[in-house]
């Protein structure tokens, strides 16, 4: 279990923990020198059955709030405490809203240095604790009132911890490992180290991670766990971490860095969050407010931009982008804590809902649908979002704060010489009691829509609303899951998964409906259009959608089209089965002989120019032939010169497949196919980079792969006839309705 002490400067925090581990937490020689806190302290209690309490002593004064947010990032319990002799403070509140902003629930509190007070005064600050706690999430913290000096009541607490120790149910370690770093050191004989709370999954020795958000690779060369050697760091422990790699080292590596498995390291500048502005705010959160970031021990400065309304009042929540001027690593769900541009009071706080949001269109319609899926929030709670103060157009507002005039601007209202006792101190209470309960406020639904625990119900709201598709890629980075874990939560969505572009397009199975008669409606509307045709390619298609989808997934609710029968193909061309284009009479008379001087099997085809030559045919009119015969679907233009009949095509295609199917790895060179195809050299390049633009084979760097079979790239119709009916004899190209 991981404890924070909270509390205001000198109130005994650093005494208190060092009665309870015998550990002095402060270990800077400024720290003793001044007799306070400056940076984190460490310190760790054992208990029977192999259990630990850590703990994790933060600055109180206000100028190390920075510190102390690094230090309550993940944390089981908070320990707030006041000094009997002063009661709550400023810091003391300004902590506890801190606490409550990163959604700490587990909570005791403690009445310190009793021993200076009688008991009345004592049951008086307990009280002032009670009421300071009942408008946050820690409203049920039980009180203790001790003295680290004397001893009075620790036994109780000391009893109150171990309770919730053994109590705790252990963190899953489910998710991809991420540790947000807090100390950066090195020893001597082992090198670089860096501690931090893991939190999620789990890493082992020897593993290799990356260093975001700078991109350093690193090895795990060993572990410390709660102060113990360990064969692995696992969620919910503090941990050190024995790193090697190149170009890492105290100086590349600072607090605020993360180590983490190498699919996330995906560092961001954009994120959307559900953020809550604090009561104790003298004024609305108004659009490309300045601020300072954190988000577990990182910390960044950026703007807010408001998505919706010109502003957000005090108590009040709604949606925004933060804009980052250092790009951090965020996963959804993950809670961050916002202060004022000089930073010197907390502002408000929140939920990251998507880490990757656009630096365009932010405000958009389909955008803000595609945050209320991921919250799960109505029709009513979105439109809080959505609506648009009198005269404020936030499209326009959008382009308007895009421009660097915009990144320049500082309000002039904006005193940054506010400090943090004004705000608090001016904190309307009766304001504060009167703030919706939890259970209604959009802030706190938001966060409860997007937890940790609930990825797989965010999920699979964002692929039933979205009809473009959601990409397998930005699951796992946006919520840190393993492929297991995104296999069962494309399992609870019912997803219908098109492989693109190496990762899935998953789509809900009405979508994955909808496109493809969207598809139909475009071949009946191309055929109408240009009955000259023989039908459409699959770039045709994609950009004939109104949906935006990539090629591939084009590719592939074809196939799924040509599987039913609904359409057909010929050659790189689909139509509908109904369709049909044919020569004239006259050039069907002249089409077999021109037929015949195409046929590349004794070597490569003749160019235009020379099969005009060699058919002693004016080469304009032999040019127009060859196209009507292409919008026949009876040639395909290998290039704007070179033409050849569809099944010598097919043929060529055929000695691709069977050599990929004998060369290692599935990947052969362009001069391995020209001796299997014996072929010239310069039609065999031709051939390859129009099967590359086909879709039939993909380049990756001197070497090829195919793509699809040659049935599902040029169809199995009749070539003389055109007999076929949509005939497919193959599957939907790996698709998988799950």
């Amino acid at each position: 279990m991981i404890v924070a002490t909270a509390g205001h400067v000198d109130h005994g925090k650093t005494a208190l923990v060092r009665a309870l581990t015998g550990v002095d937490t402060d270990r800077l020689p400024e720290e003793k020198q001044r007799g306070l806190t400056i940076d984190l302290g460490f310190a760790y209690h054992p208990l029977d059955g192999g259990h630990v309490i850590g703990f994790v002593d933060v600055p109180g004064h206000e100028r190390f709030v920075r510190n102390m947010l690094a230090g309550v990032g993940s944390v089981d319990l908070a320990l707030v405490v006041v000094a009997a002799d002063d009661g709550v403070m400023p810091q003391t509140r300004e902590h506890a809203a801190i606490l409550d902003l990163l959604g700490v629930t587990e909570c005791i509190a403690v009445v310190s240095k009793v021993d200076k007070v009688d008991a009345a005064r004592a049951a008086e600050v307990g009280a002032e604790i009670g009421t300071l706690l009942s408008t946050t999430g820690m409203r049920d913290a039980e009180v203790h009132r001790v003295s680290a000096l004397s001893g009075a009541g620790m036994d109780g607490l000391i009893a109150a911890l171990r309770e919730r120790a053994l109590g705790l149910a252990a963190r899953a370690a489910n998710g991809r490992f991420r540790l947000c770093i807090d100390r950066v050191f090195t020893l001597k004989g082992a090198g670089l180290v860096v501690t931090g709370t893991v939190h999620a999954g789990m890493a082992g020795a020897g593993e290799r991670l990356v260093v975001t958000p700078d991109g350093y690779e690193a090895r795990i060369r060993g572990i410390h766990a709660q102060d113990r050697p360990a064969e692995q760091a696992r969620a919910g422990e503090r941990c050190a971490l024995n790193l090697s790699g190149r170009g890492i080292g105290p100086e590349t590596i600072a607090r605020g860095d993360w180590v983490v498995d190498r699919a996330l390291h995906a560092p961001s500048d954009r994120i959307d969050v559900r953020l809550r502005v604090l009561p104790a705010e003298m004024r609305a959160l108004r659009h490309w407010t300045p601020v300072h970031v954190h988000l577990a021990a990182s910390h960044s400065t950026a703007r807010v931009a408001v998505l919706g309304a010109g502003g957000i009042a005090p108590g009040d929540g709604g949606r925004v982008q933060i804009v980052l001027d250092r790009p951090l690593h965020a996963l959804a769900g993950d809670r961050i804590v916002i202060r004022d541009q000089s930073a010197t009071r907390t502002m408000g706080g929140g939920t990251v809902i998507d880490p990757f949001s656009p630096k365009r269109g932010r405000a958009r319609p389909a955008r803000l649908a595609w945050l209320d899926a991921i919250e799960g929030l109505g029709p009513r709670q979105a439109g809080t979002d959505a609506r648009t103060a009198e005269g404020h157009d936030p499209e326009q507002a959008v382009e308007r704060h895009d421009t660097e005039k915009e990144r320049a601007w500082v309000d002039e209202e904006h005193d940054p010489a506010r400090v943090d006792a004004q705000a608090v101190e001016g904190c309307d209470a009766e304001r504060a009691g009167a703030r919706a309960d939890e259970e209604h406020d959009p802030a706190r639904t938001g966060v409860r829509a997007i937890g940790r625990h609930e990825p797989e119900q965010a999920v699979a709201r964002v692929i039933a609303s979205t009809a473009t598709g959601v990409d397998t890629g930005w699951i796992r980075r946006a919520f840190g899951v393993t492929n297991p874990e995104i296999e069962r939560m494309l399992d609870v969505a019912g997803a219908v998964r098109v492989p693109d572009a190496g990762d899935d397009r998953c789509f809900s199975p009405a979508h994955w409906t909808d496109l493809q008669d969207e598809i139909l409606a475009f071949l009946e509307t191309f055929h109408r259009e240009r009955p000259r045709l023989h039908g459409a390619n699959a770039n045709d298609v994609r950009l004939g959608l109104a949906r935006r989808v990539n090629r591939s997934v084009v590719e592939q609710a074809l196939a799924a089209l040509l599987h039913r029968g609904a359409i057909a193909r010929r050659g790189t061309t689909v139509r509908l089965p109904e369709h049909r284009v044919t020569l004239g009479a006259n050039d069907e008379r002249v089409w077999p002989r021109v037929a015949r001087a195409l046929d590349p099997a004794k070597g490569s085809p003749p160019s235009l120019r020379q099969a005009a030559e060699q058919l002693k045919i004016d080469e304009a009119e032999l040019g127009a032939l060859l196209k009507r015969a292409t919008n026949a679907g009876l040639v395909l233009p290998v290039t704007r010169t070179r033409f050849v009949p569809l099944a010598a095509v097919k043929a060529l295609a055929a000695h691709a497949e069977s050599l990929a199917c004998v060369s290692p790895e599935g990947r052969f060179t362009a001069a391995e196919y020209k001796s299997h195809a014996r072929v010239g050299r310069n039609f065999a390049i031709e051939l390859l980079e129009f099967f590359d633009r086909s879709g039939f084979t993909e380049r990756l760097g001197d070497r090829r792969r195919v793509r699809r079979s040659v049935a599902d790239t040029f169809g199995t119709e009749d070539d003389a006839n055109d007999r076929g009916r949509g005939s497919h004899p193959g599957g939907a190209l790996g698709l998988q309705i799950r």
